[in-house]
């Protein structure tokens, strides 16, 4: 019998993993092309993938994954370095993968589609619950129109699930990602060894467990999103923060974004964020707060051996929660120094 005393103890990143939840067993990768389309300079698909089987005791479906990938004309035998896109959230569940591919939604955020111009491999992934992955059990409507309420709680009762399977939002995020990294692997045009990843909002947000979870990306741009997750539920804090976002016992163990940024060490780090992106463009007391966690990421990634991490408090644009042109084009630059070898 195997007493408490002889269990190993866990390291910081066996800590890390377990906080993010039971991870399936992965599947033989399945991959259908639904879409294709020619584009100057190459061309764009529309795919799924299979991401993992349903629960037979809360019957759920198989999760399948949807995508755009864009790949570019390239000469016989060539490869190309390529980016997982990772979406934002705002309120509109319905367009996903759409907005970072450049075919609606705010074009700002076409950073997808913009990179594919750059002679990228650009894979713009539904996220967990967006667009074509959203499921429901009854007639809800036209799932291609934007219905905030009955989106958010049909993603809400999807979270209940991976709650009661011992998992949560973020491991979920971390998983699904890892399965898109896995279709870029499998191309024969991708330069395996240069693949990166880009977001806004909750798209960076969630990169901070995605590259935690997935080693074989090499460098990340995270805009407007990166924070420590316990803050978000400090009593004092003004505002609302759904319960799904939390991670499950991470204060009970002292463990917080940081720890996961540390751990991406050494591959590269790019974090922007708006000088001033939850006030009115103005100074606001959350700015100091904000600025402080930025040093605390640096700070914790450079004390784990990390060398490449840039960080960008920007005042363009008012400083507000975006993702200006100037920005755009310093984090483009970055990943080009980085993934264009």
């Amino acid at each position: 019998m195997t007493t408490v005393a002889q269990i190993p103890a866990l390291t910081h990143n066996d800590m890390l993993t377990s906080l993010l939840g039971v991870m399936p067993k992965k599947e033989p990768l399945r991959v259908d092309t639904l879409e294709t389309t020619a584009l100057d300079g190459g061309v764009k698909y529309k795919i799924r993938y299979f991401i993992e089987p349903g629960n037979p005791v809360l019957e759920t479906p198989d999760d399948w994954g949807s995508a755009y990938l864009f790949v570019p004309s390239l000469p016989s035998g060539k490869k190309a370095p390529a980016i997982v896109a990772m979406h934002q959230d705002d309120v509109y569940y319905h367009i996903g993968k759409s907005e970072p591919a450049g075919l609606m939604g705010d074009s700002t955020m076409f950073y997808g589609r913009e990179l594919f111009e750059r002679g990228y491999i650009v894979m713009c992934p539904d996220r967990f619950y967006h667009a074509d992955r959203r499921k429901t059990c009854q007639d809800w409507g036209n799932l291609s129109e934007n219905d905030y309420e009955r989106d958010f709680f049909t993603q809400q009762k999807r979270i209940g699930v991976l709650l009661a399977e011992g998992r949560n939002t973020w491991g979920k995020e971390a998983y699904d990602f890892s399965r898109a990294v896995d279709v870029l692997v499998a191309m024969p045009e991708v330069d395996t060894d240069n693949i990166g990843a880009i977001g806004h909002s909750a798209g960076a947000n969630a990169l901070s467990y995605c590259l935690f979870y997935e080693p074989r990306v090499k460098a990340a741009v995270a805009n407007c999103g990166t924070s420590e997750i316990n803050n978000y539920y400090n009593y004092n804090r003004p505002g609302t923060m759904p319960a799904s976002l939390a991670l499950p016992s991470s204060v009970k163990f002292g463990i917080n974004t940081h720890d996961y940024i540390a751990a991406i060490a050494p591959r590269a780090l790019f974090i922007s964020e708006g000088a001033h992106q939850w006030g009115d463009g103005h100074p606001d007391p959350s700015d100091k707060r904000f600025a402080a966690e930025l040093e605390l990421f640096k700070d914790k990634y450079l004390k784990n051996d990390g060398t490449d991490i840039e960080i960008v408090l920007f005042e363009e644009n008012g400083g507000r929660h975006c993702f200006p042109k100037g920005v755009k084009e310093q984090a483009y630059s970055w990943l080009d120094k980085h993934l264009k070898r």
